[in-house]
């Protein structure tokens, strides 16, 4: 009896917060681009998230159950070189204007990738002991595709963290921002990229043409990646005294469609697995080379503004 009393309760306020915040015309599918120009200050870590004694935040990135396994940071098998969707990786020295080489971009639904508000997020529960309440709550089956990516997403930001590098899992721009502080300097003015998105018409893949691009940014850079879950939630990582570079390079599909990407570059490959498919795709070895990846629209870099 006391169990299902909890239930109903932790049930009722979930509705009652939707209610409210629909009643503030805060809208829970659309946001405008401006969100991410928000710089306030509030620094809210999505409940959860390990820290170590020094409150370094960290937490080890799962693959997304709906894209690309084959981000650098991640354990990678060797099925994965057949996979479609590691077209992503480059190096430096592709970036010339005129060459083509065939990327992918998977399409995402606008909604799914912008913020909700933080007077939303910071409401709900983000706990794996959340998880049977969580479930009902957003009516996912417990052996549903989604209902396992949820318990993966929360088990990813619930880990300890690794030695030299701090991350974390972030529910709002005001964190997102926050994080971005804490690692860059707690009066860095914060520019958020990400790719464009692409439209539903678009290949997985295709041949792009580089018509340009430019370096934004060399040095303390924090790579953000979406993870999967019932609203927008995102790993951000930085490793200790490892610079990294990120491009935007505005590419050109055969289909004409044009795409302003963002182009992350790991300097520092030293210490990633000789296995990884980044290697056998680029045919370099760890510590001989950078590794670089184009980022789909539901990735995200911070960057310092330059004063």
């Amino acid at each position: 009896m006391g169990n299902e009393f909890v239930s109903c309760s932790f049930l009722l306020l979930l509705f009652v917060t939707v209610i409210i915040l629909l009643q503030q015309n805060l809208m829970l599918l659309v946001f405008s681009d401006d969100i991410f120009s928000n710089n306030s200050t509030f620094w809210q870590l999505a409940p959860g998230a390990s820290a170590t004694s020094n409150g370094e935040v960290d937490v080890l990135r799962l693959p997304s159950m709906d894209h690309s396994s084959a981000h650098i940071g991640s354990a990678v098998s060797i099925d994965a070189i057949n996979d479609p969707t590691a077209k992503v990786f480059a190096l430096i020295k592709d970036l010339v204007v005129g060459k083509r080489m065939a990327i992918a971009f998977p399409y995402k639904d606008p909604t799914s990738v912008k913020f909700y508000p933080k007077e939303m997020t910071q409401r709900i529960p983000f706990s794996s002991s959340a998880v049977p309440e969580l479930l009902r709550f957003f009516s996912f089956a417990p052996d549903s595709k989604q209902a396992l990516g949820m318990r993966q997403t929360l088990a990813l930001c619930e880990q300890e963290p690794k030695a030299g590098e701090i991350r974390g899992c972030v529910t709002s721009v005001e964190s997102l921002v926050d994080f971005a502080r804490h690692v860059l300097g707690s009066d860095a003015e914060v520019e958020i990229l990400r790719s464009s998105l692409v439209s539903i018409s678009t290949p997985l893949i295709q041949n792009y043409t580089v018509l340009d691009f430019k370096e934004i940014a060399t040095g303390n850079i924090v790579p953000c990646h979406n993870q999967p879950y019932p609203y927008p939630v995102y790993h951000c990582h930085y490793q200790l005294g490892i610079d990294n570079k990120v491009f935007k390079v505005l590419l050109r599909g055969d289909n004409g469609e044009l795409v302003d990407s963002v182009f992350f570059c790991h300097m520092d490959t030293s210490k990633l697995t000789d296995d990884h498919v980044a290697f056998r795709l680029l045919g370099v070895k760890p510590g001989e080379s950078e590794v670089c990846h184009f980022f789909t629209a539901y990735d995200l870099a911070a960057v310092p503004i330059p004063k």
